[in-house]
Formats: C-alpha cells, sequence, structure tokens
C-alpha cells in the first residue's frame, strides 16, 4: 500500500492484504466476518536486546508522550515499557537502536 494511492474497498478476502483506520486493535488480534469463531497461536515474542531512558521535552508533554508510548506498545509487542523503581526514568526496550529511534 502506497498512502498517494489508498482506494476505499467494501469487501476483502481471504489472503488479502488491507489497511484499515480507526479500529481499536492489538499486534495479534485476529478480524473475522463475524460468522467464524478463530483463535490464531499467539506468536513468540521474542526478549528485548536495548533499552533507554527517555522522557517527554516537557511537563505539558507528559500526558500525550505517555499516551503514544501506551500506543507502540499495544501495537508492537517487542517494543516496551517500564518505570524503573531506583531511578523513576521511563525505560524503553526494544530489538535494537534503529527500531526504539523509530518509535520515539
Amino acid at each position: 500500500m502506497h498512502s498517494d494511492e489508498m482506494e476505499d474497498i467494501t469487501v476483502a478476502k481471504s489472503g488479502d492484504i488491507v489497511a484499515l483506520f480507526g479500529v481499536d486493535c492489538a499486534s495479534g488480534d485476529t478480524f473475522t466476518d463475524g460468522r467464524v469463531n478463530i483463535a490464531m497461536t499467539s506468536i513468540r515474542v521474542p526478549d528485548a536486546v536495548l533499552s533507554l531512558a527517555v522522557a517527554p521535552k516537557s511537563k505539558e508533554m507528559a500526558n500525550a508522550f505517555s499516551k503514544a508510548l501506551g500506543r507502540f506498545q499495544k501495537e508492537d509487542p517487542t517494543f516496551r515499557v517500564h518505570l524503573d523503581k531506583e531511578s523513576a526514568q521511563t525505560i524503553i526496550s526494544g530489538m535494537g537502536e534503529l527500531h526504539l529511534e523509530v518509535r520515539c
């Protein structure tokens, strides 16, 4: 899919690759037509290999920053976020430097 070549469709069939907007879902969710109850086997998520401390640029951005990290974590099972109790820093972890740079 190319952003300058989007095309609205009314039907997608098995094997079609489509993009959806505004759907509340997470990586690994399975979509059906509602007539079939299917549960796919979950994927194996590798351990993160790199961690970084991150913080919003200002206090005014803290809420948006937190929302963005939550959304990234929901969309990408290899991206993790936690609060370090000792340093009180927000720590993000992922599959490498480029992975974390793209996310933040």
